[in-house]
């Protein structure tokens, strides 16, 4: 494949907080002898994203709960450091922020794909911080009505005729970019679009015949194209369950995953390094696609009340009934769940990655060395 580049609630809480966006957190005494732990204190919360985005918008959802959850009441302040697809405001928590408990951070997908293939910009470890709560998301890949009408089986015989629209081989796309790779569909990606957003409105005017939407953003802008007979969903991107095996998206039950696909058109199921590189990265932008980090050598103490905080939190039924929409039905990770997550998305296979970079490099002309 060639490709080229491309030179409520949650409103009114961007308001409220995006004037407060260069504060560190403040270094009061920990109070750890009278008084609650948090108490008077302040919480920055890092969000290395611009304001408005899907997880500022996770952010600041979650910024009340916790502040209510949290021993203390602390006030829990957002403060967004865009760039880089995430990595400039990562980099600055790692390297810069006091590991003293008040500061907090959270990732997405775009955070953790970097980090493991060793992209040369990064310069945090999530190895060395401790996560407090994650939570899932999904994809739906879907095509035009002409080509789905051709079927699958077809679909990977044709040649030049599928074209998708972007954002980054190293980003959220990578593992849509992977799916045609373990299915074999020859589909000739234009990366470089400034969201999903955009890459969906080409869809729409017929400049890319193939694309794939987040849950919410499918549910939301697809779903009606579908209704109106615009668009057919082909299948969605799947989850990584406690196994590391590939299941359906609880979110879109009747859709298959790549591997039903593939085992449709070959009669066995996939293997290779492909589909282990699918696996792994779908487990880390998609299975854990945000979390909320603490420094790892953050006094333990605090690392204890963000914790057992998490348990009262999930069983808030306004929360429960408020993250419906925010975290799109998923159900959250905590405690030894949301460890298990992460330690399956850090435990990478070196020849798996070495892999995803040789392909990178061969089918986009993209050195992670060099990002």
């Amino acid at each position: 494949m060639k490709t080229k580049y491309l030179p409520f609630f949650i409103v009114s809480s961007c308001l409220l907080f995006t004037a407060c966006n260069t504060i560190e957190a403040n270094d009061a005494s920990d109070q750890t002898t009278t008084g609650a732990l948090y108490k008077d204190s302040v919480i920055s919360f890092v969000v290395p994203f611009q304001a408005g985005g899907g997880t500022d918008v996770f952010a600041r959802f979650m910024t009340p709960y916790f502040s209510e959850h949290i021993s203390g009441s602390p006030r829990v302040q957002v403060e967004n450091i865009p760039g880089g697809g995430s990595i400039t405001g990562t980099n600055e928590y790692a390297q810069t922020r006091k590991p003293n408990g008040r500061n907090i951070l959270t990732t997405s997908g775009s955070s953790h794909i970097p980090y493991i293939l060793g992209q040369g910009s990064v310069q945090y470890d999530l190895s060395n911080m401790t996560p407090i709560i994650g939570s899932p998301s999904g994809g739906v890949v879907y095509t035009n009505p002409e080509k789905a009408a051709q079927g699958v089986h077809e679909l990977v015989k044709t040649s030049g005729e599928l074209f998708y629209a972007g954002m980054s081989p190293t980003g959220l796309d990578l593992i849509t970019l992977l799916s045609f790779e373990v299915l074999n569909l020859d589909v000739k990606a234009v990366l470089g679009y400034e969201g999903k957003g955009p890459s969906r409105v080409a869809f729409e005017q017929g400049e890319s015949n193939i694309d794939y939407q987040t849950t919410t953003a499918y549910n939301r802008n697809v779903v009606p194209l579908v209704e109106e007979g615009r668009a057919v969903p082909l299948y969605s991107l799947g989850q990584i369950d406690e196994n590391g095996e590939l299941i359906r998206d609880p979110q879109f039950p009747d859709l298959p995953t790549i591997e039903e696909l593939y085992i449709d058109l070959h009669d066995e199921v996939p293997s290779g390094e492909a589909w282990e590189a699918y696996k792994q990265f779908v487990g880390a932008g998609f299975t854990l696609q945000k979390a909320v980090w603490v420094h790892d050598d953050a006094p333990e103490a605090h690392k204890q009340e963000l914790h057992s905080s998490m348990v009262s939190l999930i069983e808030d039924e306004q929360f429960q009934a408020q993250s419906e929409e925010i975290l799109e039905n998923y159900q959250p990770f905590i405690g030894d769940d949301l460890q298990d997550r992460i330690n399956a998305m850090l435990d990478v296979n070196e020849s798996t990655i070495n892999w995803v970079r040789e392909f990178l490099l061969e089918n986009y002309d993209v050195d992670v060395n060099r990002l």
